[in-house]
């Protein structure tokens, strides 16, 4: 806006504030709404759903505008952030009963998607990490958590970005990556992740001593999360802790997605891993479970100790069943910490954690590290954060705090006053006026309030003789006069500021309550998350008394890269997400692979060989993460990393192919590939032409098994690479049954030894629906293919014959994954 001078004092102001904001949607407070104006209201208005509506509409100065409630903004906000808007709030920064002239205001937070107003707009599955890196590290922070960790991940450029920080932002997936102006420019791989990405230069030193030792990326992270939000964000936050990335199996993206870990192939939640498995009673045991799942352990020790108290809640199901209903009652108290760390927080909030931590004390005696020194004294520092709430919060708490009355009596004997005054102001003037009567014998007195006067004596004038000397005329009427005390003017003074006093004196002994909360932040933060163990490990109980899973035996074997007991057997193994959306029964399989050995699977489409490698692949994962599995006995090896390759689909804005997406994934596969290392494999080589994608596969498969000796699921149509289990003992032929009945089949999704004889291609289609002339034409023409083959072979053009050359006319489609 250039000519301010023709601006009314409060636009004036507005663009003051505008003008230093220009790249976010201003929220200006203007009493109980906060409005958006020109540009941010047109932005806005369809986003939010809300009229967009103007100010001086017929003149030529006119300003579009649109507004929501402040008591009921945290909902449009996230609807803005989740728009990839940034938002300004400007409050009112005095009282404007009081203020002189324009209602001073300014920026009081800024807001991103990775620095929300409310986190309760956020799923509570989930964390909300902001991400920054450096060419040493990448740190992440959870403003809405005060989560806060870093990983080494050394790069030789300072502005550049390792291969292994992408995969990790992969698998946290960040809400927001704050870059600084070189990063930004000159960082390629960063063009390709979808995030929200905040240019941001300044870096601070001088942080509390915990934040001391901090990396650089991290000390980036708390500058822009003290500029976003205010440094109160830091009241809740943690010290940043290292991380180690050799203590975890290695998942990358695509093996996250193949294997449907957190979302399905349709993008929902339902369908997925985590969705099937999770029986958290808490918003902060979800998540856990989730980073379980995202981290799976390469240590035999930690996993046993889990497998061994999950194994010990399953022998005592009454008490576990008591356990659960007890953790249904406690609330997200890191998100809740959070939330109190704000200056406008509400009171509630406040007893929701007293209320959360009362829990907490009843379920604490259940975990043996809280009750051994020097945990149980952090218990019994809770128990005094828990009284000291309970104490000064009254039990039914005021919707509105504006008019105070939520702080009990008791806590401050001033308090006391104010709110026996504001309460009782009424029954004061009673008494006060009982006792004027009995002085002065005058019956008739009464003590009166008016806006004009304030509150007065009122005596008639037949009874003037008896007015004592000490009262005061105040007004003189045709009937009456009226007259002030001493002892009434104070107590008019005491009634009628106690109300704002109190609201005063509330405000100050809530602001000491959070304080002294926020002060024990780290303490909370580190009993709670004991709290969110306990439900973890409770809900895998839960889950595998539910579902009959069992407890993994974990093979004898020396990790990072030392030799040691590869071999897999599990019996009558499930695929824990499949078997609870299928309708029918779903049917079990036992498979057996000895380390560095391949089962190569063959057999029509719709038979169960991608969900039977697939099932395999989750139940290691599941088992590394500390969880019982989906079996009747499960003796397995810790694998180091988990490697799928199934399906794929085009990268056009790449420029990339179906095939050259396939070759890249596949290229990533072999290069990591190792003795510890977990393949699946699902129709490789399918993208190009029948005898390049043979060869392509056979390649693969005999490097897999001779060099990388990795333990392999390794899934074809080629039914020519069969004859490799001739020459390779390593390489085991199985498929899935089928039985016919004439024409038609029937799957038995039952694991069977040898190749398959035949592919199905037509009765598959059949199956699916195509129209019978359709079926019958191709069954026509694979009759004169096969007799073609037969005529060349005996021609001498082929070495090998039969069934197994059949063309491939109704695999999948290329590029695309078979459902489970």
């Amino acid at each position: 806006m250039s000519d301010t001078a023709k601006l009314t004092p409060l636009m004036q102001q507005f663009w003051e504030i505008k003008n230093q904001h220009l790249d976010k949607i201003l929220f200006f407070r203007m009493g109980d709404f906060y409005e958006m104006f020109h540009d941010d209201a047109k932005i806005a208005a369809p986003i939010l759903n809300i009229a967009l509506t103007s100010r001086n509409k017929k003149s030529a100065d006119d300003t579009p505008m649109c507004g929501i409630p402040y008591h009921s903004v945290a909902a449009p906000l996230g609807k803005l952030l989740a728009a990839g808007l940034k938002v300004a709030i400007c409050d009112q920064l005095e009282d404007p009963d009081t203020a002189k002239g324009i209602v001073k205001r300014g920026v009081t937070r800024i807001l991103s998607p990775g620095m929300v107003y409310d986190p309760e707009t956020l799923s509570e599955l989930s964390a909300n990490f902001v991400a920054a890196f450096d060419n040493k590290t990448i740190s992440f922070l959870d403003a809405t958590t005060g989560e806060c960790f870093y990983y080494e991940t050394t790069t030789e450029k300072s502005d550049a970005i390792s291969k292994k920080a992408i995969e990790l932002l992969v698998l946290l997936q960040p809400s927001e990556i704050v870059l600084t102006k070189e990063q930004k420019e000159s960082s390629e791989h960063l063009g390709k992740l979808t995030f929200y990405k905040s240019e941001f230069n300044d870096l601070e030193e001088n942080w509390p001593e915990r934040f001391q030792n901090a990396p650089v990326s991290a000390k980036r992270l708390l500058t822009y999360a003290t500029r976003m939000q205010g440094v109160h964000v830091l009241s809740a936050m943690q010290e940043f802790t290292r991380r180690e990335l050799g203590g975890n199996m290695s998942l990358g993206a695509n093996t996250l997605k193949h294997l449907e870990v957190f979302q399905s192939y349709r993008g929902e939640d339902r369908g997925s891993l985590f969705y099937a498995i999770n029986r958290t009673k808490t918003s902060a045991g979800a998540r856990l479970l989730k980073s379980w799942l995202q981290f799976p352990l390469l240590s035999k020790e930690i996993l046993n100790s889990r497998y061994e108290r999950i194994e010990k809640w399953m022998g005592k199901p009454s008490e576990l069943k008591i356990l659960r209903q007890a953790l249904g009652q406690m609330g997200d108290i890191e998100r809740r910490l959070t939330k109190i760390s704000y200056s406008n927080c509400h009171v509630r909030d406040l007893m929701s954690l007293m209320n959360s931590l009362q829990v907490g004390l009843q379920i604490s005696p259940l975990i043996p590290e809280l009750n051994e020194n020097p945990h149980n004294k952090k218990v019994q520092q809770i128990e005094k954060i828990a009284n000291q709430i309970l104490k000064t919060l009254i039990d039914d708490l005021p919707l509105n705090m504006k008019s105070g009355g939520y702080i009990r009596t008791g806590v401050r004997a001033d308090l006391d006053e104010l709110i026996s005054l504001s309460e009782n102001g009424q029954k004061l003037l009673l008494e006060l006026e009982a006792r004027e009567k009995e002085a002065t014998g005058i019956s008739s007195l009464k003590v009166r309030y008016n806006n004009v006067f304030g509150y007065y004596i009122e005596v008639t004038n037949s009874h003037k003789d008896k007015v004592p000397d000490h009262y005061k005329r105040k007004q003189t009427l045709a009937n009456a006069e009226r007259y002030i005390t001493q002892e009434l003017d104070e107590l008019e003074r005491k009634i009628l500021s106690s109300r704002e006093k109190r609201v005063q004196l509330e405000e100050l002994v809530l602001k000491e309550l959070r304080d002294f909360i926020l002060s024990q932040g780290t303490l909370i933060l580190e009993v709670a998350q004991k709290w969110s163990e306990l439900d973890v490990l409770s809900a895998l109980s839960w889950l595998a008394m539910e579902q009959r899973y069992v407890r993994p035996r974990l093979s004898h074997q020396a990790v990072n890269g030392q030799n040691g007991d590869m071999n897999l057997y599990i019996e009558g193994s499930r695929h824990p997400v499949v078997e609870q959306e299928v309708k029918k029964t779903f049917v079990p399989n036992s498979i057996s692979i000895r380390g560095g050995e391949c089962l190569l699977l063959t057999g029509p489409n719709m038979a169960g060989k991608s969900t039977l490698m697939r099932q395999v692949a989750v139940t290691a994962l599941m088992a590394q993460a500390g969880s019982f599995v989906p079996a009747k006995a499960a003796d397995l090896p810790i694998f180091e990393q988990i490697f799928t390759r199934i399906g794929a689909s085009d990268s056009l804005s790449e420029g990339l192919s179906t095939f050259m997406v396939e070759m890249k994934e596949t290229a990533e596969m072999l290069q990591g590939a190792g003795e510890r290392t977990l393949v699946v494999l699902d129709e490789v080589g399918r993208g190009t032409s029948t005898y390049d994608g043979m060869s392509l596969a056979q390649a693969i498969l005999e490097y897999l098994v001779e060099s990388a000796k990795s333990l392999t699921l390794f899934a074809t149509h080629y039914h020519e690479i069969t004859d490799l289990a001739k020459k390779h003992t390593q390489i085991h032929n199985a498929h899935m049954g089928v039985q016919e009945h004439g024409q038609d089949i029937q799957f038995l999704y039952t694991l069977k030894s040898g190749p398959a004889n035949k592919s199905y291609g037509i009765q598959v289609a059949k199956l699916a629906g195509l129209p019978d002339t359709v079926v019958k034409r191709a069954a026509v023409l694979l009759r004169e293919h096969e007799e073609q083959v037969h005529a060349r072979a005996d021609a001498g053009a082929f070495g090998r014959v039969g069934a197994q050359n059949q063309m491939d006319l109704f695999a999948l489609p290329q590029g695309e994954i078979e459902p489970l």
